[in-house]
C-alpha cells in the first residue's frame, strides 16, 4: 500500500521539524535584536535577565523534537511551543520598552503559526492571549522611564501622574503630549487586536482548506493504486489462464485415451507431467500475487516495458501488435515497475479500443533505449481526437463515454510520479501517437 503522507507519524515529524526551523528564525531574530541593543546602547532594564531568556529560548528549541509525546500528540507540542513563545516575547519586550518597542509585532507570529497548525478555536484562543500580552505591555509602558544616570528602563507606579513641561512657541503643552501618545498607543492596540483575530480566522480557514484538499488528493492516489493492483492481478490471471489452456487441453486428450484403453505407463507419465505443469502455473500466479504486497525494487525500464507488452498481449489476443525495438546496453531504472506497467496497460487498452472502433485491430509500437534515454511510442489507428480534447487528455480527470478521461489521467499521474512524461499527438493519416518518454538520468 502507499504510505499515507498525512499519517500521524509522517505529518507530526515533518511539522515539528518545520516548526523547529521557524523558531530558529525567531531565535536568530531575538539574538540579533539583543546584539543591536547592546551595540547601540538601547535601554534594557535587566541585561542578565534578558540573556537568561535568550539562552532558554535556544535551549528549548533544541529539545523540541525530543519532548515526551512529540510523535503521538504533536498538537500538544505545538500549543506548548506557541504559549512559550508568547510568554517569552512578552517578558523580553517588557524588559525593552514594552508596547513602545517596534518588535512587538513579533507577537503576531505565534498567532499565525497556531492558525496553520492548530484547530480554529485554539488559534482564536492564541489570538486572545496575544492581545492580552499586548495590553499588559501597553499598561507597563506609561509606568516606565529611563534612569538618566544608567540609561536603563525603570518602572515607577507614579510615573503616569508626573507632569512633564514641554514648551512649543511659548505655549504650555504639559498634558497634550502624554495624551496624544496614550491615544496613539491604544490605537496601535486596537490595530494589533484586529490583526491578530483576522490572521487567526483567515489562516485557520485556509489551513483547513489545504488539509481537505490534501485528503482528497490522497484518496485519489489510493484509488489509483487500487486500480493499478486490480489491473495487475487481472493481467496475471489472464496470463495464467492462457498458459493453462494448453495443458488442460492435453489433460483432456490424455484422459480420453485412458478411458478408451488400458492404462499405459507413458500416458500416465504424460498425465503427471501436465498436472505438474498446471501446478507450476498456479504457483507462479501465486508468486506474482505475493509480489504485489512486497516493496518494489528498481528494475531496468526497458525490460519492464518488454515484459508488460507481452503480458498485455495475452489479455488482448484480438490485437495484432507490431513491435520495433532499438536498444543499447544502457539502462534507465525505475522504482515502481508494477504501477508503471499498470499505467501502460491502461494506455494500450485505450489505444486498442480506438483501433477496434475503426475495424483496425492493430497497434504499432516503437521501443527505444539509447544513451539512457527511454522512449515508447504507441500508435493506434482510430479516428483520432479534436485538438481541444487532445490538449487536455490525461491532464485533468473527467468522465468520458469513450473511456479516455479518468483512466488516462491516472496513467499520466503514475508515469509522471515515476519520473516520466506522456506526450500525445496526431499521427500522419489516422490515429494518435502516445509517447512515454524518460530523460537520460536515473528516476
Amino acid at each position: 500500500m502507499l504510505q499515507d503522507p498525512l499519517s500521524p507519524e509522517l505529518k507530526s515529524h515533518s511539522q515539528i521539524k518545520q516548526l523547529q526551523k521557524f523558531r530558529w528564525g525567531l531565535v536568530g531574530t531575538a539574538y540579533l535584536a539583543a546584539l543591536a541593543a547592546w551595540i547601540f546602547d538601547y535601554p534594557i532594564s535587566s541585561w542578565p535577565l534578558m540573556l537568561l531568556l535568550l539562552s532558554l529560548y535556544g535551549c528549548t528549541n533544541l529539545s523540541l523534537v525530543w519532548l515526551p509525546g512529540a510523535a503521538q500528540h504533536p498538537q500538544r507540542i505545538f500549543a506548548l511551543a506557541i504559549l512559550y513563545d508568547l510568554s517569552l516575547f512578552t517578558l523580553m519586550l517588557a524588559l525593552s520598552g514594552g508596547a513602545g518597542n517596534g518588535l512587538i509585532a513579533l507577537l503576531l507570529l505565534p498567532v499565525a503559526v497556531s492558525a496553520v497548525l492548530l484547530p480554529r478555536r485554539i488559534a482564536l484562543l492564541t489570538a486572545t492571549l496575544a492581545v492580552t500580552c499586548y495590553l499588559l505591555l501597553a499598561i507597563l509602558l506609561p509606568l516606565s522611564q529611563v534612569d538618566p544616570n544608567t540609561g536603563q528602563l525603570i518602572y515607577d507606579p507614579h510615573a503616569a501622574h508626573h507632569s512633564h513641561q514641554v514648551f512649543i512657541d511659548g505655549a504650555d503643552q504639559s498634558q497634550a503630549m502624554p495624551e496624544q501618545f496614550s491615544s496613539h498607543l491604544w490605537q496601535m492596540a486596537w490595530a494589533f487586536a484586529l490583526s491578530a483575530f483576522f490572521i487567526a480566522a483567515f489562516g485557520s480557514a485556509q489551513a483547513r482548506l489545504v488539509r481537505q484538499k490534501s485528503r482528497e488528493l490522497y484518496q485519489l492516489q489510493q484509488q489509483q493504486y487500487q486500480q493499478e493492483q486490480m489491473l495487475a492481478v487481472a493481467t496475471y490471471a489472464a496470463n495464467a489462464a492462457h498458459d493453462l489452456a494448453t495443458p488442460l487441453q492435453n489433460l483432456t486428450l490424455l484422459t480420453d485415451e485412458l478411458s478408451d484403453s488400458p492404462p499405459d505407463p507413458t500416458l500416465l507419465a504424460d498425465l503427471r507431467g501436465e498436472v505438474r505443469r498446471c501446478q507450476h502455473i498456479v504457483q507462479q500466479l501465486r508468486q506474482n500475487a505475493l509480489q504485489l504486497r512486497q516493496p518494489q525494487s528498481r528494475e531496468a525500464l526497458c525490460l519492464v516495458a518488454q515484459r508488460a507488452l507481452k503480458l498485455w498481449l495475452v489479455s488482448r489476443p484480438e490485437i495484432s501488435l507490431t513491435l520495433e525495438e532499438q536498444i543499447d546496453h544502457t539502462e534507465n531504472p525505475i522504482a515502481d515497475a508494477l504501477a508503471w506497467s499498470a499505467a501502460l496497460f491502461n494506455i494500450l487498452d485505450n489505444a486498442a479500443d480506438a483501433s477496434l472502433a475503426q475495424q483496425q485491430p492493430r497497434l504499432d509500437v516503437r521501443l527505444s533505449q539509447c544513451q539512457q534515454h527511454f522512449s515508447l511510442q504507441i500508435r493506434d489507428f482510430g479516428q483520432g481526437l479534436p485538438a481541444e480534447q487532445l490538449a487536455t487528455l490525461g491532464k485533468t480527470p473527467y468522465d468520458s463515454t469513450e473511456g479516455l478521461g479518468l483512466g488516462q489521467f491516472l496513467a499520466n499521474s503514475t508515469i509522471e510520479r515515476c519520473g516520466g512524461q506522456v506526450l500525445r499527438r496526431r499521427a500522419d493519416g489516422v490515429g494518435l501517437i502516445t509517447e512515454i518518454r524518460y530523460p537520460a538520468k536515473d528516476i
